[in-house]
């Protein structure tokens, strides 16, 4: 058990400051003779907080703090110096609040990816993660490598903002046989695939009118030729996979949007497979021939120059690509509002043209969220971290912003925004796990945009497989070789890079995929569907 008096912390703080977590730690009230000096040295002032220290334990212990090792996921690498500043603040709060100490580390999606699941392999102390979409550290692909805790037992004494936000429906996408496993985001779940271009690069095409009119994907190749003769770029990737024209979970038709759709992917973070909701049946989705258009497409795309020429290696993700004038469209997952956050955050107008509507599902619950591994040696404490990100509180709000005053400073309208006239900041995360509707909106959010959200998420249409989760632990090495696959191919083929070689390396693809035993994985889906289903 790593726990340590707040007393004990001090000293140890003013002797050599911890290296991963210097700053706000220091917290206690007790007075303390400095080792360099004669001076007695007080750690706070707080009468009110003595005495309270003091009846809590008599013998004149201060009240314990739990230590946990916490790994988080960044969009970009954030430098040591930061991760301290922002996580010394963090623990300010958490030390008072529920006398916990997070040593926080934060990844950038690679690192995230190769580092965390061979920490938990390895044996090594993580207390709290993410599960993220990305491929290994999904929640299903983790939980069929056996890495995750049950923590039913401190999720019902510890966890209650938990349950009142995400309630039955919510846990039970990340249960299985009535047991928790982790804990998902709660965000605007009214979502949709949408197109976003630059403004001042549709304006220069003259194809603004014909850009809000466009129904069809040969509308926007039409747009793109026309930009990119006005020297505009075309479409960027939206992640680490080379994703630009066939973002998940969608299948995006032949060429009209009205053909376009959303398909329920079973909280399968990997997006290997997608259940079709005319038959209930579980298909591959690489198979489909709405994706073989869409990656066609993509091919024809990039051998016109309309699709940004290194797609499918970048590290930067669209948003940043945009502001960067790397590209100007990028096709994507959007939730309601957030176009009018790009605005200020990429400092270009947007225009959107919304394709299709997604359906509240398990995975909206399983795309983002927290768990407790295997490997933990403070569950109880990793619960109380996590339940704080569930509530409105400074620790949340620095995770998601950084440091207020420094990161970022609250403006007259009542929103979040850089400081001053700073159009970035050291740390800033774009949209952290947790409960965000409790998060203030960021700067050029329209008025009231959480409340407005909360309503949308009441609108939204519930699949008819909502609740139902895969389960790949008995075809954890068939996952592990499709998901190989799909590794090496998927980044290419999305971002178009073979051209008029596309078909010929997409049969390919499907051939790797077969081969790897993407059949098997689809039977055991479709048998525990089918179980599901009769219950």
């Amino acid at each position: 058990m790593k726990k340590r008096t707040k007393q004990l912390l001090s000293i140890l703080l003013c002797g050599c400051m911890l290296v991963s977590m210097a700053v706000g730690c220091g917290t206690s009230t007790k007075e303390i003779t400095e080792e360099e000096g004669t001076e007695t040295v007080k750690k706070g002032n707080n009468d009110a907080e003595e005495n309270t220290d003091a009846e809590e334990n008599t013998s004149g212990e201060m009240e314990e703090l739990t230590e946990i090792e916490v790994a988080l996921l960044c969009l970009a690498p954030v430098d040591s110096a930061v991760q301290e500043r922002v996580a010394g603040h963090v623990n300010e709060y958490l030390e008072d609040a529920i006398h916990v100490r997070a040593n926080i580390v934060w990844y950038d999606a690679a690192n995230y990816m190769a580092q965390v699941p061979m920490m938990i392999q390895a044996g090594e102390t993580l207390d709290v993660i993410m599960f993220t979409p990305m491929p290994v550290t999904g929640y299903a692909s983790l939980m069929s490598q056996g890495q995750l805790m049950d923590i039913t037992e401190y999720i019902d004494t510890y966890g209650q903002d938990i349950k009142a936000v995400l309630g039955e429906t919510g846990l039970a996408a990340t249960s299985k046989n009535g047991k928790i496993y982790g804990v998902g985001g709660q965000s605007c779940n009214y979502k949709h695939e949408s197109i976003i271009m630059i403004k001042e690069a549709l304006e220069a095409a003259n194809m603004l009118e014909k850009f809000e009119e466009m129904d069809s994907w040969s509308d926007l190749e039409e747009i793109l030729l026309a930009v990119k003769e006005a020297g505009y770029g075309g479409v960027v990737n939206t992640d680490v996979a080379g994703t630009v024209v066939s973002p998940q979970p969608y299948l995006n038709g032949e060429d009209a949007f009205a053909d376009a759709q959303w398909v329920d992917v079973a909280g399968d973070g990997n997006y290997q497979i997608y259940i079709d909701e005319a038959t209930d049946q579980v298909k591959c989705f690489y198979t489909n021939e709405s994706y073989k258009k869409s990656i066609l497409r993509a091919g024809d795309w990039y051998e016109k120059g309309l699709i940004y020429k290194d797609a499918s290696t970048s590290e930067d993700f669209s948003d940043t690509q945009l502001k960067n004038g790397v590209g100007s469209c990028e096709i994507k997952q959007v939730e309601y509002g957030w176009d009018t956050i790009l605005n200020a955050s990429i400092g270009k107008e947007v225009v959107t043209k919304q394709v299709v509507m997604d359906k509240l599902a398990t995975n909206t619950y399983t795309m983002f969220g927290f768990c407790v591994p295997i490997t933990a040696q403070e569950p109880e404490a990793a619960v109380k971290f996590i339940n704080e990100m569930y509530r409105a509180n400074e620790a949340h709000t620095t995770l998601q912003y950084g440091v207020e005053g420094t990161d970022w400073e609250m403006k007259e309208d009542g929103t979040a925004g850089y400081v001053g006239d700073a159009d970035s900041a050291e740390f800033h995360m774009n949209g952290f796990p947790g409960n965000l509707m409790d998060v203030v909106a960021w700067q050029g959010s329209e008025p009231d945009l959480r409340a407005n959200q909360t309503a949308k998420n009441a609108e939204m249409k519930a699949s008819k497989y909502m609740g139902f989760t895969i389960d790949n632990f008995e075809i954890s090495a068939e996952v592990t070789a499709v998901q190989n696959v799909v590794n090496e191919y998927k980044p290419g083929l999305s971002a178009g890079i073979y051209g008029a070689n596309t078909e010929e390396k997409y049969n390919e693809f499907i051939e790797a995929l077969e081969a790897a035993g993407i059949d098997k994985v689809v039977e055991t889906y479709q048998k525990q569907l089918d179980a599901w289903l009769a219950e």
